[in-house]
């Protein structure tokens, strides 16, 4: 698999569609984490990446907060773009290479072979698209691929995913197993579409 089909590549280009579709009165829009504004979900994504770029090269955990919390996006949130796109490109290099796969990271929620970072990371780049386009109005519709993959590597921790405390409630147990898969994975991870 090259770095262009990459499942991280494709979920990333997704992303960064969605967040080309923010208009400028949509930067305070709330989204579906209670907690973050369209703006947020940006710096998040935008210091997730960059965090895990770090982490893949060695740094270690108190770096990897540090990287976290930096503030990415500047006063003019349209610089957000700029940001997500720099940060996008060094995650693809830093994270789909097979030297990186032969690394432990030291991730905020302990160590983690580098593949379990990037299978984290297209998570939270999948689910954070959705986030985007719900509060922005946009498509929804996610990369059936990539929610098969993302479904794949989360749903073995349903019995104890609201624990983790940051997927929200977890799933809320009223969505039946016959419904389409991005909607099972949303409510897993917490959103109720």
């Amino acid at each position: 698999m090259t770095t262009t089909d990459h499942p991280l590549a494709a979920v990333s280009r997704e992303f960064r569609t969605v967040a080309a579709m923010v208009r400028k009165n949509q930067w305070g829009l709330p989204t579906p984490c209670p907690e973050w504004n369209v703006t947020e979900v940006l710096g998040h994504v935008i210091a997730g990446s960059q965090m895990s770029v770090a982490i893949a090269a060695g740094a270690g955990r108190a770096e990897a907060i540090d990287v976290l919390s930096t503030e990415f996006i500047g006063d003019d949130p349209l610089d957000a773009l700029n940001a997500l796109d720099v940060a996008l490109a060094l995650q693809q290099t830093a994270l789909v290479d097979s030297v990186v796969d032969e690394r432990v990271c030291q991730h905020p929620a302990g160590d983690m072979p580098a593949a379990q970072l990037r299978s984290l990371r297209i998570s939270d780049l999948l689910v954070h698209q959705w986030d985007l386009a719900r509060a922005i109005g946009a498509n929804e519709t996610l990369d059936p691929d990539v929610v098969q993959i993302v479904w794949d590597d989360i749903s073995p921790m349903a019995p104890v995913i609201a624990q983790l405390g940051v997927f929200g409630n977890g799933p809320s147990g009223t969505v039946p197993d016959d419904a389409p898969l991005q909607e099972r994975l949303l409510d897993l991870l917490g959103r109720r579409p």
